[in-house]
């Protein structure tokens, strides 16, 4: 676990305006970062209608690190569109000033009570399926994969990606974002993150 600068803060986050509601963050039981400095926030919410997504970069600054504070429920196939946007325009490279800066998912460490981030610069996200099942984790639910063709529950995965590498994982498209960040949480929590490929399929 790498170590930045360490908040703390209950199991829910309070958006900036005191006339917002709370954003309800995914949880999970482990934390990859514990702060980020020289940051600005993206937020991915509910519209008024409490259904429809909304991507929110009021409050986003060029050249820090981004921030994205997203609400749990919401549809992975929709976030995973406004994320791509927004950071395949901060890392463009016909940019006048190259972009250095990070770019972070916002989550709750529900064992350790504490707000945590999780890096992404280096994954991308692809909308389509693979061509070949062989290396291929699909994530049909939390605890619901199948592995090259094979249902198989997440104990069972963790034992056949043994001594794997370039692993693609995809994602059903109907998952929620909270399942997806939770998922990937584990493979750093697992110190397995290197065997996957840095591009998620969502399809």
């Amino acid at each position: 676990m790498k170590k930045i600068v360490l908040f703390l803060l209950p199991l829910f986050f309070i958006l900036g305006s005191c006339n917002r509601k709370q954003m309800l963050l995914t949880r999970a039981s482990h934390t990859v970062l514990e702060g980020v400095d020289d940051h600005s926030y993206v937020y991915i919410e509910y519209e008024e209608d409490g259904k429809t997504p909304h991507l929110n970069e009021t409050n986003r600054i060029a050249g820090t690190n981004y921030l994205f504070a997203v609400e749990r429920e919401l549809n992975l196939l929709d976030v995973a569109k406004m994320v791509k946007k927004v950071k395949d325009h901060k890392y463009e490279e016909d940019n006048m000033h190259r972009d250095e800066k990070g770019v972070f998912y916002i989550y709750v460490d529900s064992l350790h009570k504490n707000r945590a981030w999780f890096p992404f610069k280096e994954l991308d996200f692809d909308f389509t399926g693979p061509t070949a099942l062989e290396n291929v984790v699909y994530v049909q639910g939390a605890n619901d994969f199948i592995f090259e063709g094979n249902k198989v529950d997440r104990e069972q995965l963790l034992q056949s990606i043994v001594q794997r590498d370039s692993i693609q994982l995809g994602f059903n498209k109907d998952l929620s974002f909270e399942t997806y960040l939770q998922i990937r949480v584990l493979l750093e929590e697992k110190e397995i993150s290197n065997q996957f490929r840095k591009q998620d399929l969502v399809y």
